[in-house]
């Protein structure tokens, strides 16, 4: 058996490397993935073990925070400990963050104060010098190191600070929970306290009893506040906040596991097509070989040895690779999830990547060895089948056309499997090809489209009017030339089955650019209210619910769903009179301003209205800045994906292209050695072996592009669905698919001829003396 597996490597050694070469890339895409889900998410729950993060985290006002309140907590059902903190609670906006401003609530605890629960550990530092440690988050992502110095709007007056070294923190992370963590020495802290009065809040650190779920425990301990009438300006538990951080992880995770899955699928086709076609081709040495006394049972195993060797080796090298490129995605993710992350390789990804992938190759392979079984010595030796048919392809005298046409029709139809084999992996690679294309028209050509279907409604510049003058403000701006539209768009905070989630306030939501509904309607009245996607299913549109603000509690009808991905789907809209029910204070009160226009006047227009609006407007927003700088990082990422899977779908195109046309020649070698003895040159039947592959290329590009028209979107909302958004903004241009469709058909045409040259070797007159 060693000499028949030897043998089969010899001879067959270019299909055996093609067949490796995809598992190597499947093996590294799978152990990629395999290694993030298997190191990720352990290494996020050590960190949040070592630095005790609490389970849930309550903030209410400093005035609000009595001995009763204290109690109200203790007493709640699955609280087991509690750890309170004078902090600071504040709008803020961070200038020159990543280049823009970015506006987000802030928290500022006393980074002196000794903490049972939640704390830091300090990843880098000034020393005793720097008045503002950061989190790893802002660090990285908004490009901040420490003795740099940070401006920070609070209050409306500008602030700057030192940074005195960047933090490791697992309570709030990134943005994802619309909250940005900081920390002052005691002194500092203390002289912030006596600016922002109004901002003193005291947070309550929540450790719950083991086995108790922390989102429960986290209605409960809101509802039972409400109850006593105690404000709550904060209300997070550590698992939202975890599923929040870990979207992108998922994500990447799913990516590559589905483009593993598809490269084994095509190299174990693969395997078995060369299988099969050796069967076919070796058929008569296959019965001289039983009638020597191997059985079918150790033809086969000798047959399958290479290929379980093959995937083996292939998969160890592909692993071996993957703790090159697994880092660098590891980055990436605690880039977003901000925390420290390094994934390295992990013994289990690697056991189970070895196992699958050699079990799988075990499984196709035997299903292209099962012929053997049935072979009949006499009969294969014969060149027949078990009914005396000879082995033997169409008659060129009954095929029509003149010679050229019935020898190229000959071919086309000469292989049933090796037809099945192109037609499927052009189907397939035009299915890729057009999903990568799409990606990139969305993400580079249109950016809006990927942008708005991450985010929420954007406008060119924001504007903050001062005290009652927010009408005024909004006429004013409004005849600026340039301005296209004013709406007044509020980002307001209320309670909804006891938990506390941003409520976008407005009564111009059909005026927006990005409609985020994606069900129902907006609410029109002050009786009516749209849900996030995270509510809607237990509150179903024309039901009821309870929405609460400070010691309010109202009834709203339910319209419309939303999406909001930063907010995880736990967001509401509210009209003016709506939120106005809730705190009659709101209807004097400012609202913010979202001002629309060209992108290239967005600094015209600012500049406009800090000149014309100044005794109006106390803040103006560059959003335009911040739209075009993650419309950048995110048209790079897409770009790159789209374009690793452009190479991968050329590369599995090349690999099963030349084993099939390397196939093709070896197992016509006689047949073409007699047609260029009658006078075809090497170059005529190169062409002609090329142009048999066209008919089922071309079917399977035609197929993919029609299926790639069809299942575009669903299969872009079911991806982007993993993330939160439950109505994608992409556009499906129908040219894209039968672009890719022929781009493909080119590609493999020309790829079929190149590697056909192996026919120029052959010789009529080396085939006769053999």
């Amino acid at each position: 058996m060693r000499t028949l597996a030897l043998h089969q490597w010899r001879r067959n050694k270019g299909a055996f490397l093609g067949f490796g070469a995809t598992i190597l890339i499947a093996a590294c895409m799978l152990g990629s993935a395999l290694t993030l889900l298997c190191t990720v998410g352990p290494r996020y729950t050590a960190l949040a073990d070592e630095l005790h993060t609490a389970d849930v985290d309550i903030v209410v006002p400093r005035t609000a925070a009595t001995a009763d309140v204290r109690d109200v907590i203790d007493h709640t059902t699955g609280v087991a400990a509690v750890d309170p903190h004078d902090v600071l609670l504040m709008d803020v906006q961070i200038h020159d963050f990543r280049g823009t401003d970015f506006a987000i609530r802030a928290m500022i605890t006393d980074a002196d104060a000794p903490r049972t629960l939640n704390q830091t550990r300090v990843l880098a530092t000034l020393g005793d010098s720097g008045d503002l440690y950061v989190a790893q988050y802002t660090a990285r992502f908004g490009q901040f190191a420490p003795g740099d110095r940070i401006e920070l709007q609070l209050a409306g007056h500008d602030e700057s600070f030192r940074i005195a070294g960047v933090v490791e923190e697992m309570e709030f992370g990134n943005a994802g929970s619309q909250i940005l963590a900081f920390s002052a020495p005691a002194a500092r802290f203390a002289r912030l306290e006596r600016d922002h009065p109004e901002s003193r809040m005291t947070e309550y650190a929540v450790r719950v009893d083991a086995g108790a779920d922390p989102c429960a425990v986290r209605s409960r301990l809101e509802r039972a506040l409400a109850q006593a009438g105690t404000p709550v300006a904060v209300a997070i538990d550590a698992s939202s906040v975890r599923a929040t951080r870990m979207m992108v992880s998922r994500l990447i995770i799913l990516i590559l596991v589905v483009f593993a899955v598809l490269v084994t699928v095509v190299s174990l086709a693969l395997c078995t097509f060369h299988i099969r076609n050796i069967v076919e081709t070796d058929h008569t040495d296959m019965g001289v070989l039983k009638a020597l006394g191997y059985t079918g049972q150790m033809i086969s195993r000798a047959m399958m040895a290479p290929y379980l060797l093959v995937c083996v080796g292939a998969t160890v090298i592909g692993l071996a690779l993957s703790t090159l490129a697994t880092p660098a995605i590891g980055s990436l993710i605690a880039l977003q999830a901000g925390f420290t992350s390094h994934a390295q390789a992990d013994a289990r990804a690697w056991l189970i990547t070895i196992a699958a992938l050699a079990g799988v190759t075990l499984l196709f392979a035997w299903i292209g060895v099962r012929s053997l079984r049935a072979l009949q010595p006499i009969e294969a030796i014969r060149g027949t089948d078990a009914r005396g048919r000879h082995h033997a392809m169409r008659a060129l005298g009954r095929i029509p056309g003149n010679a050229r046409t019935a020898v190229s029709l000959q071919q086309a139809a000469a292989s049933p499997a090796r037809n099945l084999l192109v037609g499927c992996m052009a189907f397939l690679m035009t299915l890729l090809v057009s999903f990568a294309a799409t990606l990139t028209y969305n993400a580079t050509v249109t950016p809006d489209n990927l942008y708005n279907t991450l985010s929420t409604e954007t406008p060119q510049v924001v504007a903050t009017p001062s005290q009652r003058e927010t009408t005024e403000a909004m006429q004013r701006i409004r005849a600026i030339p340039g301005v296209q539209n004013v709406i007044a768009y509020t980002t307001a905070r209320v309670g909804i089955d006891g938990t506390q989630m941003p409520a976008f306030v407005s009564d111009d939501f059909d005026a927006t650019r990005n409609d985020i509904r994606y069900e129902g309607n907006h609410p029109a009245t002050a009786h009516e209210i749209a849900m996030g996607s995270a509510l809607a299913d237990a509150h179903p549109i024309g039901s009821k619910v309870t929405v609460s603000h400070g010691g309010t509690a109202l009834s709203y009808t339910v319209v419309g769903y939303i999406q909001s991905v930063n907010d995880g789907g736990t967001v509401c809209e509210l009209t003016n009179a709506g939120y106005t029910r809730l705190d009659p204070d709101f209807a004097h009160s400012p609202h913010t301003l979202y001002v629309y226009c060209d992108g290239a006047d967005t600094a015209r227009v600012i500049r406009a209205i800090e000149s014309t609006c100044a005794d109006l407007v106390t803040h103006t927003t560059d959003m335009e800045h911040m739209r075009e700088t993650s419309q950048q990082m995110y048209g790079s990422i897409m770009s790159a994906v789209s374009l690793a899977m452009l190479i991968l779908a050329i590369g599995l195109t090349g690999l099963v292209l030349m084993i099939v046309v390397r196939s093709t020649i070896v197992r016509g070698r006689r047949r073409f050695g007699i047609l260029k003895a009658l006078g075809y040159t090497s170059g005529q039947l190169m062409r002609q072996i090329a142009a048999a592959l066209m008919p089922a290329t071309a079917a399977g590009a035609v197929l993919g592009a029609l299926v790639a028209g069809m299942a575009a979107r669903p299969v872009t909302d079911a991806l982007f669905a993993t993330v939160g958004v439950m109505r994608s903004q992409f556009d499906h241009p129908a040219l894209l698919p039968i672009a890719a469709a022929l781009a493909l058909t080119a590609v493999q045409g020309a790829l079929a001829l190149g590697f056909t040259t192996p026919i120029r070797t052959i010789s009529p007159y080396q085939l006769i003396t053999e």
